[in-house]
């Protein structure tokens, strides 16, 4: 039966022997400085929260703790715990200065000095019964009315209760008495606390010398967690070690987050006055010797976790090392959750409730929530997050696209999170995500989940939700909804209303109905694609000098070919290559030359890497042809001869090209009001059009312009040439046909429809 390993707890370390992050030379070096060094002397331990502050400290405690050289002094050890005073409402350097004297007791003190530290106790201790009474404040309505405002350290007296009781009841009289006593109370108290502090002074820097500094010793005060106490207190701690203990002999070692103490310290001095006042003025000034602890290096996660937890193979000893904040607590925590979930996993798996868990893919995600507590949120609403980050990290620069330029000021999701470096080294180490189903990320997720409440609530209106992510822009929202809307089998329903945001006149703009494409491109788009256009024949202004260029009359199709209409194709000419270059500009391009599928979610996308040769190829299987460019630009120009197909100028609002920002091609029709004099969609930009006409005998006309060129590459007169055999990423095709027969009356020859 397998031994149950116990968790780890959170407690420092106490002896060298329990060492287990190399602190221990730190202690060494840091305490041949303090014993040595001329006095009186501050250290500055600083670090965040879980650093290893509190275990250095004790192992420099330990190291000194009597130890005498001829080169050293000996050191009398006081330790100071500030936040184990913080709920002691009394002023906290009172609680530091009574430390102090209770530590100095062994020594042998003169009849005097003994009688002097008895009494500064003794009035420590009073000042603080009377600083419980001097806080009691009374108010009064301007009604007359009598009223009682208690602001009390401690809970008082009997006696004030019943004077409490008698003023409650409305005796005004001997409420007035206690106000007036009160105040001269709390006066008598100030001018006894000044009177203590300046003889406290002078007689603190008297013992030390005599007692200690003289007798070749050290007052050594470790004040630890002071940047856990109210910020308020914090400094009162420091200003008072500056003001009254700082006197030769003594040697102040502090433990803190220094980022937190400036910001205490700036809160405090540097808002109301002229003079400008930075945080880190205050430490340097009272700190001689600041040690930065450095965060863990990889080797001694790796090192610390195969020495405490030999259980933990070696991918998610790496994915903890490349992960999670180089912090002794932080790693001890994220352990100890991964410990407590795989055991949870085991016994639901046992009982056959629950897939077999991949421990790299729990490691993962432990990783998440400790350290990134909004991804962590965001996952529980959009599980498909983690594999669009990890397609991210494993493939580089070439990350998913939102379809067009997101105009908000925080991005997709997906960007949200790329700028986290370790996240994304951890993601390419081990196992992915990338096979796994939303329910199977899910579970990852919310097995997380059960170890604390950092995660947050679904929203309520879902379908509000749903709809809001559909046409968000962001490929990760609009992927998660698309799935989630799947599983619920309301498909048809997100559809029909998607396809009514594609309508010319729905009000839309360009981002929502580019996102509402998109998502089209995954459920299904409903609308006709094959649709066909009819030109009638007659003259037209072609070409940049506007001559005059008869045509007969043909119809065309009102959208480029779409990758669905493509793999119709191929499905009935199972021999055909499908599209593919193998090159890394064509990667998100390619179909997949064994399932014969197009990129997923591009259904309605242009068709691209597709030759001349193979646009009549699939012209032929489908009865049609390509377009003439005379035919190609009469249908994107019209007969006035106009410069794009929507007027004069160019709007990037109308069209996919460079200046749009879009970086890639995008769903077909999604510009209505870019749309030609005939209704012919994306006659400008998103790919450039093979058309019948040759420009030699290797080469043909391509027109239209593409996403990846400028707007005036997109004008209707402008003819480029590409090889017969060429593929790109921005070259497609639509095709054209005969103009449609119409029925003849009765008894008239020729009465068929192509």
């Amino acid at each position: 039966m397998e031994t149950q390993r116990p968790l780890w707890t959170d407690h420092p370390i106490q002896t060298r022997g329990e060492d287990r992050l190399n602190f221990s030379d730190y202690a060494d070096i840091l305490t041949d400085i303090i014993l040595t060094a001329d006095t009186p002397l501050t250290v500055g331990i600083f670090g965040p929260w879980g650093s290893g502050k509190t275990s250095l400290m004790r192992l420099i405690a330990e190291r000194m703790t009597g130890q005498r050289t001829l080169s050293h002094r000996r050191a009398r050890v006081v330790w100071f715990n500030a936040w184990q005073y913080e709920r002691d409402e009394a002023a906290l350097w009172r609680a530091l200065f009574l430390h102090i004297l209770n530590a100095l007791q062994g020594e042998e003190f003169s009849p005097e000095d003994a009688r002097q530290i008895e009494d500064w106790r003794m009035r420590l201790y009073t000042d603080v019964e009377r600083t419980e009474w001097g806080s009691l404040q009374v108010d009064w309505p301007a009604a007359g009315r009598a009223a009682l405002k208690l602001g009390l350290s401690f809970i008082p007296g009997p006696s004030t209760l019943v004077e409490l009781a008698k003023l409650a009841q409305g005796n005004i009289s001997v409420a007035e008495d206690l106000v007036k006593a009160f105040r001269r109370e709390r006066v008598e108290i100030h001018r006894r606390r000044l009177s203590f502090l300046e003889e406290f002074q002078a007689g603190f820097a008297h013992l030390v010398r005599e007692y200690i500094w003289s007798r070749n010793g050290l007052l050594v005060l470790f004040v630890d967690d002071l940047d856990r106490c109210f910020p308020a207190r914090a400094v009162e701690v420091l200003e008072a070690i500056k003001l009254y203990l700082d006197v030769p002999g003594c040697v102040f070692i502090i433990a803190a987050d220094r980022e937190i103490i400036e910001r205490v310290v700036q809160s405090q001095y540097g808002t109301e006055s002229d003079i400008p006042f930075q945080g880190r003025d205050y430490l340097d000034k009272l700190v001689q010797i600041p040690f930065y602890l450095p965060p863990l290096e990889e080797e001694q996660i790796l090192s610390f976790i195969a020495d405490h937890a030999p259980e933990v193979d070696e991918v998610c000893r790496t994915i903890f090392a490349a992960g999670l904040e180089p912090n002794p607590r932080v790693v001890k925590r994220a352990l100890n959750i991964f410990r407590l979930l795989s055991d949870l996993a085991r016994r639901r798996e046992q009982a056959g409730v629950m897939e077999a868990m991949v421990p790299g893919l729990l490691a993962k995600m432990v990783v998440v929530q400790t350290r990134y507590r909004d991804l962590y949120r965001d996952l529980q609403e959009y599980p498909v997050l983690i594999q669009d980050l990890e397609i991210a990290a494993r493939e580089g620069t070439e990350v998913q696209r939102p379809v067009a330029p997101v105009p908000t000021e925080t991005g997709t999701l997906l960007e949200k999170y790329l700028r986290y470096r370790s996240l994304l080294r951890m993601l390419r180490i081990g196992p992915p995500f990338a096979a796994l189903s939303r329910e199977q990320i899910a579970a990852y997720i919310f097995l997380v989940r059960t170890t604390g409440a950092e995660g947050t609530e679904l929203p309520v209106d879902l379908p509000a939700r749903r709809w809001a992510d559909l046409v968000s822009n962001d490929p990760t929202r609009l992927r998660s909804a698309v799935e989630a809307i799947r599983d619920q089998g309301l498909v048809q329903w997100y559809v029909d209303s998607l396809a009514r945001v594609l309508e010319p006149h729905s009000g839309a703009s360009v981002t929502e109905r580019l996102s509402a494409a998109t998502a089209l491109g995954y459920l299904g788009d409903p609308r006709d694609l094959d649709e066909m256009v009819e030109i009638p024949g007659g003259p037209f202004s072609c070409g940049e000098e506007r001559r005059s260029v008869m045509t007969m009359a043909f119809r065309i199709s009102r959208y480029p070919v779409t990758n669905a209409q493509y793999a119709r194709f191929l499905a009935a000419n199972p021999q055909y290559p499908v599209p593919y270059v193998d090159e890394e500009w064509a990667r998100p391009y390619n179909w997949d030359p064994v399932t014969r599928t197009y990129p997923e979610g591009k259904a309605n996308h242009p068709v691209v890497l597709v030759s001349w040769e193979d646009a009549m190829a699939y012209c032929a299987w489908a009865g049609v042809r390509l377009p003439t460019e005379e035919e190609w630009e009469k249908a994107a120009r019209g007969e006035d001869g106009r410069i794009y197909p929507w007027g004069p100028s160019f709007d990037p609002a109308r069209a996919n090209v460079r200046e749009s920002g879009i970086g890639s091609t995008t769903p077909v029709g999604v510009y209505p009001e870019g749309a030609s004099p005939y209704g012919l969609m994306d006659c400008a930009g998103n790919v450039w059009e093979w058309t019948a006409t040759p420009y030699d005998e290797e080469e043909f006309i391509i027109r239209g312009g593409a996403w990846n060129f400028y707007a005036e590459d997109a004008r209707t007169f402008v003819r480029e040439r590409a090889r017969r055999d060429h593929r790109s990423h921005c070259v497609g095709f639509r095709v054209a046909a005969g103009p449609r027969i119409r029925p003849q009356p009765s008894g008239a020859p020729g009465t068929s429809e192509i």
